[in-house]
């Protein structure tokens, strides 16, 4: 099977390349027009360069991880397990080109694959969230669910990572959700949330207040919104950072730009902290992720594996930190943070804060002002 890979950002769409399998290897090579450009849609693990290309270590199952940030992850692969077991066969059998195939040009961020597999469009308002938040509770559970509700669940997820059900629709300026694909588009790109099997209903307002305590400590944090129901406190949503005024961006995780799987802990902060610098070159952008540090650890959010850390293209091909995301307490494995701070994956104090962020010189005075913020913040919400 071969697909060929195009980016679409800014309104401008490019062919990448090509990737093909072969032998159980999964093969990409860059088209010349693409290397003329100088786009480095993935400076470590692919930069640009002529020759075939293939990733030996299979991080991915082989799929480099620019590409493998396109799949969608936890509930959408459940979706897609749900869906291919309709058809009697199976996400094992499911090779990594064909589920690129199905995400075609509905995925996260700006890449596009072809030829891609049909996908109608779908429409949803506010009035059925109470019941695609059933749905979804009953997928989690491998209980039986309408086969036109399957279907809509699994189109209006795209290709959506994480592991909470989730769709993805266009809201209004008043916070009405207005149908997609019909005429020209209305309203802005947005994320809608479920409650996992294991999680209270007051999940929604749970993300919905740090999402406001956040945005009040300092970082970059998209709109969000509680949407109402019936059933519970409401549904947490937050607009798209991957869509600009219409328009695609490229967007790439910390787990896919190094290859750090986030299904084992797999970076430090030092780490993210030199990263951000390598890849942006910008200390203000290393002062973002100092502060979405102390954030996630005062906050009690342990689930901070690579890919709740993501890096957005400019139009100037320049990199910037994403805004923040999935950002609610977490027990973590053993009560520690999955991204360690000085080597400590608990009991983390303002010392171990000072010793991770000296490590890319950004000097005691302006963490401890970080540190203060994000507290006063924290303690703000929690009244």
């Amino acid at each position: 099977m071969n697909l060929d890979v195009h980016l679409h950002a800014y309104g401008v769409r490019r062919h990448v390349g090509k990737l093909a399998a072969h032998s159980n290897t999964i093969l990409f090579q860059y088209a010349p027009e693409f290397l003329d450009s100088g786009i480095n849609i993935s400076p470590f693990r692919l930069p640009l360069s002529p020759e075939v290309k293939e990733d030996p270590k299979r991080t991915f199952d082989g799929l480099f991880g620019v590409f493998n940030d396109s799949l969608p992850d936890g509930w959408g692969l459940l979706l897609l397990d749900r869906a291919l077991r309709k058809k009697g066969s199976s996400l094992h059998a499911c090779l990594p080109l064909q589920r690129l195939a199905m995400v075609g040009a509905h995925g996260m961020g700006a890449l596009e694959y072809t030829p891609a597999a049909e996908q109608a469009e779908e429409a949803v308002s506010v009035a059925e969230l109470d019941a695609l938040a059933e749905d979804s509770l009953r997928i989690l559970r491998d209980a039986p669910v309408d086969a036109g509700q399957l279907d809509k669940l699994i189109q209006l997820n795209g290709s959506s990572a994480g592991a909470r059900p989730k769709i993805l629709v266009n809201v209004a300026d008043d916070y009405r959700i207005v149908p997609q694909g019909a005429g020209e588009p209305q309203g802005t790109p947005w994320i809608i949330k479920f409650r996992s099997a294991h999680e209270p209903p007051n999940t929604g307002l749970t993300e919905y207040a740090y999402s406001l305590a956040a945005r009040e400590a300092g970082l970059d944090m998209p709109k969000t919104h509680l949407f109402p129901s019936a059933t519970s406190p409401g549904y947490f949503g937050v607009q798209r950072f991957d869509r600009v005024h219409g328009q695609k961006v490229h967007v790439h995780t910390a787990c896919g730009l190094l290859h750090a799987s986030h299904r084992e802990p797999s970076l430090t902060y030092e780490s993210l902290l030199r990263l951000t610098l390598l890849l942006t070159k910008d200390i203000r952008e290393v002062l973002k992720m100092v502060r979405l540090m102390v954030f996630n650890v005062r906050s009690g959010n342990r689930d901070d594996h690579s890919k709740n850390f993501s890096f957005l293209l400019n139009k100037e091909n320049q990199w910037c930190m994403a805004p923040v995301y999935d950002l609610t307490p977490s027990e973590g494995i053993n009560g520690e943070q999955t991204c360690m701070v000085n080597n400590k994956g608990k009991d983390i104090t303002e010392k171990d804060f000072l010793a991770a962020a000296a490590t890319v010189d950004v000097d005691a005075r302006t963490v401890r002002e970080i540190i203060q913020q994000v507290d006063a913040a924290l303690a703000e919400m929690k009244k």
